[in-house]
């Protein structure tokens, strides 16, 4: 199959209900052999990002680029219901073990053909841990915080539209 036609299938195979509505996603925790849904969780994002390292050679003008690391980096934000997480702070702030974690993110749109996903992000830290946050407005309490992995698992992946 050529790029051209390729091209012209796109068009033809994507329906916008096979797309992945936001809503679908669920977030679990695993501390030991605890895990519990995040009910809290009102947004997740989580990404590897690439570190390039520049290759210049002779005979060419172009600046190529080579892979030597990944980083794994989120956000994860909720509305503050509980005090979970100032309580797994606290070893830490008093001389204690930093709190490392499991991620487990599962997205599945009942209306698509895509399929179902769950990844689980492993080693997580918080950059931040939530205490409070309020205003004198309509408003309810919610927090955010950036995040690193340093691995993660396929646990399952999407099977509707396998190359």
């Amino acid at each position: 199959m050529t790029m051209d036609e390729s091209v012209s299938t796109i068009g033809q195979f994507l329906n916008g209900r096979d797309t992945i509505s936001t809503k679908d996603g669920k977030l679990f925790v695993r501390m030991g052999d605890k895990i519990w849904p995040m009910i809290e969780a009102n947004q997740v994002k989580a990404k590897l990002e690439k570190n390039k390292e520049d290759v210049q050679t002779l005979g060419s003008r172009w600046k190529h680029k080579k892979t030597t690391s990944v980083e794994g980096t989120g956000t994860v934000g909720g509305y503050l219901i509980s005090s979970n997480w100032l309580k797994y702070a606290l070893p830490y702030i008093q001389g204690g073990k930093d709190l490392y974690f499991e991620l487990m993110l599962v997205i599945e749109d009942p209306t698509s053909k895509a399929g179902k996903q769950t990844v689980l992000l492993k080693d997580v830290n918080l950059d931040d841990i939530p205490i409070a946050d309020f205003e004198a407005d309509d408003g309810v309490m919610e927090w955010e915080s950036d995040f690193t992995f340093e691995g993660f698992d396929l646990v399952e992946p999407f099977t509707g539209f396998e190359e």
